[in-house]
This record gives structure tokens, sequence and C-alpha cells, in this order.
């Protein structure tokens, strides 16, 4: 499977669109003093955004209307809790649905609760259809911690940990195409028991006591 990026994932969002009969909004060029126009023009209700497109918005001149849209909720990724907690001040109570993933990966969170900060929740019955772990690592090595048995060390709740989920019939990773030694590289192997296969997030996340999922930071040569 090609998981390499191609001009129609930028079509993403409309394919989904026409699969639900809904209507896609779609601008050439993102613009933070025109945002809020074209939702109030096109009747907008779901906004999708992406890395530091919120601060944008945050950031740009306050208007008497700010709160004057049809936004209800926000889905996307990337926002900091501080441009979140700002972003609904000022715009009004939207519910914001930060999620975590990656195109390659095998599994992903997200956040539908409204918990400021969190990319999602982690429960019972995620973790057993999708099985994953947070387990130490050692960032200057850039290597996961392995005790005396050779297996990796899951943190404990509100630990830092590397993320690597389960590679099963249910949660395949496909790799790369062409490129066997990179599909390697992204695979864990007797991570928890002798034998087993991780797909490598790498990713840094916290998992706190509550079951809130929170990225922290990325690792090697992870870039997306």
């Amino acid at each position: 499977m090609d998981r390499r990026w191609t001009p129609e994932m930028d079509r993403q969002p409309l394919y989904g669109a026409e699969e639900r009969g809904a209507t896609c909004v779609l601008r050439t060029k993102f613009s933070a003093s025109q945002f809020w126009d074209d939702c109030r023009r096109y009747n907008v209700t779901v906004i999708q955004y992406v890395g530091e497109l919120m601060r944008y918005l945050c950031n740009a001149p306050k208007r008497p209307d700010d709160r004057e849209h049809g936004v209800r909720m926000a889905l996307g990724n990337g926002m900091r809790a501080d441009v979140w907690r700002e972003f609904l001040r000022r715009f009004g109570p939207i519910a914001i649905w930060e999620f975590y993933g990656a195109t390659e990966g095998n599994t992903g969170f997200i956040n539908y609760t409204g918990k400021i900060g969190a990319v999602g929740r982690s429960n019972v019955f995620l973790k057993r259809f999708t099985p994953y772990e947070l387990i130490e690592y050692n960032v200057e090595e850039d290597e996961p911690v392995r005790d005396e048995r050779g297996l990796c060390i899951p943190v404990r709740p509100g630990d830092t940990g590397l993320l690597v989920i389960k590679i099963t019939k249910s949660t395949p990773f496909h790799g790369y195409m062409g490129d066997a030694q990179k599909t390697e590289k992204k695979i864990l192997r007797d991570v928890l028991v002798k034998g087993d296969a991780y797909f490598n997030s790498g990713d840094l996340l916290m998992i706190d006591r509550e079951g809130f999922v929170y990225f922290q930071d990325r690792v090697g040569d992870t870039f997306r």
C-alpha cells in the first residue's frame, strides 16, 4: 500500500462530505481576516483545523461579531491548550474535537469530551480492540528502554512514554511501498513478550490518571 502523499489527500474532506450527502466549503487560500465571514456566508456548522490555524484566528484583530456565526464544532489536531482556551473565550462555546493519528498508523485517539489539551481518552474497550502501550524511551539514545529480559517497560499514569500499537490482523501496519527498510524501522519487536511486534508511532504521549491522553513531543526523524 502506498503511504506517500498525493494531491488527492487534500481532497479527503470533500470525499467524506460527498459520501454523507453534506456540503463541503473549500477555499483556495486560508484567510484569518475573512474566515468567519466565509462561515457566515456559507452557513458553516463544522470546521476542520490543523496546526496553527486556530492560533492565527485568535491573533486576528477582534471584531464585534466574533461570536455571530453558526459553527458548533471544530475537528482537527495540533491546537495548544492556551490557544484552545482563548478560542473558546473569544468565539463562543464551540465543541472542540482534537484528535491524534497518522496516515500510516494503526490506531488513533479523539477527544469528544471537550477536555482542554487532550487528544483523546484511553479506556479498556479501545485498548482491547487496538492494543497499545506507552513505554519508557531514552530520548538521548533515541531508543526504548528495556529491562534485563530485553523487554520494554510500560510507563505509569502521568508519565510520558513512546506510543506503540500492537500489529494484529485487526490493527495491521502495511508499511511503505518499495521501502522495506523504512517499513522495518517502524516496527518494534519483543515489546511486552518475546515475538510480538508493535508499530512505533515516533510520538511521546502521556495518559493521566483519568485516562485522558496528551501529546507531548516527537522523537527521532518523525515528521508529519
